[in-house]
């Protein structure tokens, strides 16, 4: 566990998951009372979040706010403990994922499982029990954000904003005063990276305008830092850079499923065709199934391609170059 200040009364907590760094960002204020962005894990606050607060000096009755960004379990697993240790905090999180964030049984099904069914593609038996264990326990949310809200944290007013497309109702929080944006999983360049700076996973979002349009938005912030989930710290150069690639990204993913789905493709194939065209990524093709079916939905939306039902697995085909 290690705890940064990035910024005067703002502090970033990393611990690792696997071979990722994972973050949590707290911000607070010169009379103790402080908000939470994520809860990491159902073992962060344990291992992380309260030993933080503790070598801060900060009291759990002063965390007013504590808002998960999105749906995952390294995200939102930690809110059940929360619930337990922060008794004045306020449990919140984007109006669309409350469904999945407040329901770890709904997550694994609706967002972990959910090409399992029709496609034969997803997680293991066993890799579906550790995101489960990771998961916490049902927990219910005091409110949805939908974006445009102001919070005041004594002195400091932060923004949150609507970021779709790494999943329905991502948020992220931006403070126009100092111009930090955290902005947790909302955009993923290249990759999502190690520790040590490698591949770790690939990009992963489903909603591929949700998405870029989420792009174009930091873009327009043009914040002085950005602070994510797993990514390093970015700031000017660095930062435009990492944007662009994540245009690039969506662009050369949309060009390999054209060209591969020339040929009726099952979405395993393009998967593993992405994977070997623009990775490697340090994991299994399987996790490319988020973003490859996002791109597909796209291209059956504006005619551009179609899905066989009655093949099983269902096949997807290119039917014109528009």
């Amino acid at each position: 566990m290690d705890v940064l200040e990035i910024a005067p009364y703002t502090w970033r907590l990393s611990s690792q998951l696997g071979n990722r760094n994972v973050y949590q960002y707290l911000l607070g204020d010169e009379d103790g009372g402080s908000l939470l962005i994520d809860t990491g894990t159902s073992n962060t606050p344990r291992e992380v979040i309260m030993p933080a607060l503790r070598r801060l000096g900060l009291a759990p009755s002063g965390v007013e706010l504590v808002i998960v960004t999105h749906p995952d379990a390294d995200h939102q697993g930690g809110l059940s403990a929360l619930r337990q240790e922060l008794p004045r905090a306020r449990f919140t999180c984007g109006f669309a994922d409350i469904g999945l964030v407040s329901s770890p049984e709904r997550l694994l099904d609706e967002r972990y499982g959910a090409y399992r069914p029709l496609h034969g593609m997803g997680y293991s038996e066993s890799e579906l029990a550790g995101l489960r264990s990771l998961c916490g326990e049902p927990t219910a949310l005091d409110f949805g954000l939908i974006g445009g809200e102001r919070l005041q944290l004594r002195d400091r007013q932060l923004h949150v904003l609507h970021a779709p497309g790494h999943s329905a109702g991502h948020v992220v929080v931006h403070e126009p005063a100092s111009r930090l944006l955290f902005s947790s999983d909302a955009i993923h360049g290249r990759m999502i990276p190690a520790a040590d700076g490698t591949p770790a996973l690939p990009p992963t979002y489903e909603d591929v305008d949700a998405y870029l349009a989420t792009v174009d938005m930091v873009a327009a912030i043009a914040p002085a830092e950005l602070h994510s989930g797993h990514w390093p710290s970015m700031i000017g150069n660095d930062m435009q850079s990492w944007l662009a690639d994540s245009r690039s990204f969506v662009a050369a993913t949309d060009e390999v499923i054209r060209t591969v789905a020339t040929h009726p493709a099952t979405l395993r194939e393009l998967c593993v065709e992405v994977d070997r065209v623009l990775g490697p990524f340090g994991a299994d093709a399987v996790n490319l199934m988020f973003v490859v079916h996002g791109h597909l939905r796209r291209l059956m939306r504006n005619g551009t391609a179609e899905v066989d039902l009655e093949a099983d697995p269902p096949r997807f085909a290119i039917v014109s170059s528009s």
